[in-house]
């Protein structure tokens, strides 16, 4: 059975990281793409020798298809991708810049849109690996979203994170429609990420479990998302918050 290959597109402050070591433990070869040239290096120091990398923007087909590109090139075929959006920064709605604005959504919408539209034209194409067991049933490959809790709920001072995201997932949804009947699974994982904890301390009061998920718990839902265990699972969003979408109001 061949080694599958997993794309992932965007490394955040520390998920990016956690995810691709451990789609590395999970015998996958991996590709790690980013703008920037710190947060590769430092990925690239974490990871296991063998993981490729892409430097460059991923929000424009150009670039999204340089770095599927650069994944042929170094394993010859991609069968999974993670994508990590940016989470913008905070603002208003009646103080928010609506050129800002409007880049953001482009980054946000258009970019998702596009992630799926390019990977999924290679996953259509290329041949399947050979598969046994509960993994011969019929799965050309699987892309997955990593959103911050923006993408289900909200809070003053959040406005044009909130709108991205969520059209992130509006996307995600639409694609896992369209892309079915390819056999391409699309998902999202939703979580209450590491740098909340850190920029705000309100999980505590709102979040049962007391706290946000960790990098390698974010990283642990998309391996178990792209796995063949998961080949029924398609336009759904896995919420790693701790309770907190089932808490009405604030814990004493």
């Amino acid at each position: 059975m061949g080694e599958p290959v997993t794309l992932v597109l965007g490394l955040g402050r520390e998920v990016g990281d956690a995810i691709a070591r451990t789609f590395q433990e999970d015998g996958h070869r991996v590709l790690i793409a980013d703008p920037s040239d710190e947060r590769l290096e430092a990925a690239r120091d974490a990871l296991e020798p063998g993981a490729a990398t892409y430097h460059g923007e991923l929000h424009s087909r150009l670039g999204l298809r340089n770095a599927v590109t650069a994944a042929l090139e170094a394993f010859g075929r991609i069968d999974n991708a993670v994508i990590i959006p940016e989470i913008e920064e905070s603002d208003h709605l009646l103080d928010f810049a609506q050129e800002r604005f409007e880049k953001a959504l482009a980054r946000s919408a258009r970019g998702a849109a596009l992630a799926l539209r390019v990977i999924a034209e290679r996953l259509i194409e290329q041949e399947d690996l050979p598969r046994a067991g509960v993994e011969r049933i019929p799965q050309k490959g699987t892309i997955t979203f990593i959103l911050g809790y923006a993408s289900i709920a909200s809070m003053p001072g959040r406005f044009t994170e909130t709108v991205g995201q969520s059209a992130i997932l509006g996307v995600m949804r639409a694609g896992a429609l369209e892309l079915a009947e390819h056999a391409i699974r699309v998902n999202a994982v939703v979580a209450i990420r590491p740098r909340e904890e850190r920029a705000e301390n309100w999980t505590a009061r709102r979040v049962p479990l007391g706290r946000a998920a960790q990098a390698d718990e974010i990283a642990e839902a998309a391996r178990y998302i792209a796995s063949p265990q998961a080949a029924y699972l398609t336009g759904q969003s896995l919420i790693l918050d701790g309770g907190r979408s089932t808490l009405s109001g604030l814990l004493d």
